[in-house]
């Protein structure tokens, strides 16, 4: 059972991914049409298809044992961070106040920052930080000034 869940999404940002994907399914058509390499052209647009409509969301979940970061389809966008190897988090305001190694960024009212005992330091973006720090003070990850 999820202690807390947010899906991330950004308007704007999937008006403006929304561009390429229109313009590869015109080339693609167009390509049919000509009858030459439609099957490279179609492997291409569903490659990059799959990609754009992965980062157009971001889903945070975090129970007792990890918090997991993943994009709409999850294929691309995904990372877990178990709690036990999580050494310390720090709360910004703003959605560009913080950088992580690792860092999952969509327009928000605030971030989130893990530092892990093992592994690079992982940054997400977020419109509630604030319950975000409260769940994991709750499973005991300390909370940086």
């Amino acid at each position: 059972m999820a202690l807390y869940e947010e899906t991330l999404t950004s308007r704007i940002l999937q008006v403006v991914l929304l561009v390429p994907i229109i313009s590869m399914l015109a080339g693609l058509y167009a390509t049919y049409q000509a009858g030459e390499g439609f099957e490279i052209m179609l492997a291409t647009t569903v490659g990059v298809a799959i990609l754009l409509l992965d980062v157009m969301a971001i889903r945070i979940e975090i129970d007792e044992r990890e918090l997991r970061i993943r994009g709409i389809l999850g294929l691309i966008v995904r990372k877990t961070v178990p709690i036990e190897n999580m050494a310390s988090f720090r709360v910004g305001e703003g959605w560009t106040s913080c950088y992580g190694t690792i860092h999952f960024n969509l327009p928000a009212k605030g971030c989130v920052t893990i530092h892990q005992r093992k592994g690079w330091t992982v940054s997400f973006t977020t419109n509630n930080p604030e319950e975000v720090a409260r769940v994991l003070a709750t499973l005991g990850v300390p909370r940086e000034p």
